[in-house]
This record gives C-alpha cells, sequence and structure tokens, in this order.
C-alpha cells in the first residue's frame, strides 16, 4: 500500500506532482513546473539519489528532498522540503519519509543535518522533534520598500574604513564568515550574489553583507562583522545605508537569524518591517539542527 522510493528511481513527473500536491495549502507559493523542479536540484545542491518519494496505492504522495555536502571537513545535510499531498495526510507518509532520510544520513556519515519550518507549523516541528531536532534560532523575513522619491545623497562614511562591492564567492574566507548560517543563504547557492565588504585602513575585512538583486529587489542573505570589534552597529549601519541607497527601493532580509540582535536593531531603526504571507501569517520560520554523531 505504501511504498517509499529515491527520487532516482522515479519518473520527474511524478516528483514534480507529489511536491506541488504537498504544498498545495501551504503559507506561500511553491508550485513548480517539471523544468522548474529539476532546476532546484542543482541550485540547492539536492540530490536526487538523497531523496524520497512516497507512493500510496501507486499514486504520488508524499516527498522529502535532501542533500549532502562537506564543508570544512564535516558532512552536512539539509531537508529542502518536506510535503504529503493533503488526501494522504494522516497515514504516517511524512513519519516513513523522515525515517528513512535518517537511516541515509545515516549511510552518509552525516555530521550534523539541518531544515527550516514556519513557526506556526507545529505539526511538522513536532515531527522533526520526535528525530532529534532542536530549535537553534528563529529566521526573520524583514522588508523596507523606499518612496520613489528617495533620496541618493552621500552615505554618512566612518573614518579609517571604506567599502568594496564583489561577488559573492569573495567572501567566504573571511575568518567571520558565517559557515553555520541557514543553508540557502550560504554564498555558493546564491544565484547571481553579490557582496559588500567594509575594509579598514589596512585593507582587512571588518564586515561583510551577502545579498542578491531580483526583479528590481534587493534580499539580504547574510551581514556579519568581526566579533572581536566594537563598533558592529556603525559598521552594519554603513552597509545597510549603502544597500537603501541603490537603485532597488526594496530591500528585504531572508531567513535573517534573530540571534543577530544588533543587525535586528540596526535594521528596525531604518524602518524595516516584518512581512506576513497573503494569508497574514508572520514570514517567520525555526532554524532546527540535529547532531547525527
Amino acid at each position: 500500500m505504501l511504498k517509499i522510493k529515491k527520487l532516482i528511481d522515479v519518473p520527474i513527473r511524478d516528483a514534480c506532482e507529489a511536491w506541488n500536491k504537498g504544498f498545495a495549502d501551504y503559507y506561500v507559493n511553491m508550485q513548480m513546473t517539471a523544468g522548474q523542479f529539476t532546476f532546484r536540484f542543482g541550485w540547492d545542491e539536492l540530490s536526487p539519489d538523497y531523496s524520497f518519494i512516497a507512493y500510496y496505492d501507486g499514486l504520488p504522495a508524499g516527498i522529502i528532498l535532501n542533500g549532502i555536502i562537506t564543508t570544512n571537513g564535516k558532512r552536512l545535510a539539509w531537508n529542502g522540503g518536506t510535503a504529503v499531498a493533503v488526501s494522504f495526510r494522516d497515514k504516517g507518509i511524512a513519519r516513513k519519509l523522515m525515517e528513512s532520510t535518517m537511516e541515509l544520513y545515516k549511510q552518509e556519515k552525516v555530521d550534523v543535518a539541518s531544515l527550516e519550518a514556519f513557526t506556526v507549523n507545529d505539526r511538522a516541528i513536532r515531527l522533526y522533534e520526535s528525530f532529534g531536532y532542536r530549535t537553534v534560532d528563529n529566521l526573520l523575513f524583514l522588508k523596507k520598500t523606499e518612496s520613489e522619491e528617495k533620496s541618493l545623497g552621500n552615505i554618512p562614511e566612518i573614518p579609517g574604513y571604506s567599502l568594496h562591492h564583489g561577488l559573492a564567492h569573495e567572501i567566504r574566507d573571511l575568518s567571520f564568515y558565517q559557515h553555520d548560517a541557514p543553508w540557502k543563504t550560504q554564498w555558493n547557492f546564491i544565484r547571481n550574489g553579490e557582496s559588500i565588504v567594509v575594509k579598514d585602513r589596512n585593507g582587512i575585512a571588518a564586515a561583510y553583507a551577502l545579498f542578491q538583486k531580483r526583479n528590481g529587489k534587493i534580499i539580504l542573505l547574510q551581514c556579519a562583522a568581526d566579533e572581536r570589534l566594537p563598533n558592529k552597529p556603525e559598521l552594519f549601519q554603513y552597509m545597510i545605508n549603502h544597500l537603501l541607497q541603490t537603485e532597488s527601493r526594496t530591500v528585504s532580509t531572508y531567513n535573517l537569524p534573530e540571534k543577530n540582535k544588533l543587525l535586528i536593531n540596526v535594521l528596525e531603526k531604518a524602518g524595516f518591517k516584518e512581512e506576513f504571507t497573503d494569508q497574514k501569517v508572520p514570514l517567520k520560520q525555526v532554524f532546527m539542527k540535529k547532531i547525527m554523531t
């Protein structure tokens, strides 16, 4: 009646159908064409060898996508989406998909597994907790939209510092780069990613922002400063001012860790507000991790 298979062994149309039906009533639009679904595997470093589909009475009923990479000598896994079609829920399908995933993680010698889930999705969070995941942070979506008449004047400078624009990969080797940030905010998963780095007069990096321009908007993925520096709020303000002075009218954050309180304080003072879905659900997620070893 219920069969769990790896995605590598099934038609792509079945996997896409399971995804779309599973997320048909989700908080945000997750619907994809077969082409978009396939593209996501390559861009997010997901793998059909590590992902599973559930068939119930021969029909695609549920899906779980997984990616595994090695970073700094550790095997890291990410759950890129778990969903069960409405008509097949309450049959234990999500649990079976998670059981298959946990077994695969063990076989692949994963050290740390992570995922994100909407804060309001209590049912999913309880499922993940039953498999040993624990919430390590909350992830915020904040946004500010400027008026069309916004000023494009000079950005107040910080004596002894200068701002340098570059590509996403240019910040990967900074000593304070956030390697433990959520999966899709890492430099290598950002399509056409860009960066700005604040350097001191000796050319030493003091802070960075990692972002993406999409549809006339700026999406801030990471923003961090050297923890040893006492002027982190000023450095954050310097970078945020720069982003707000670009041609983009809207700047928003994506999966911003709530623990970054200094940055959040700067953003709120600059007028950033919490985002909501079309159904007025707060765009806020929990960041969950499971230590496998």
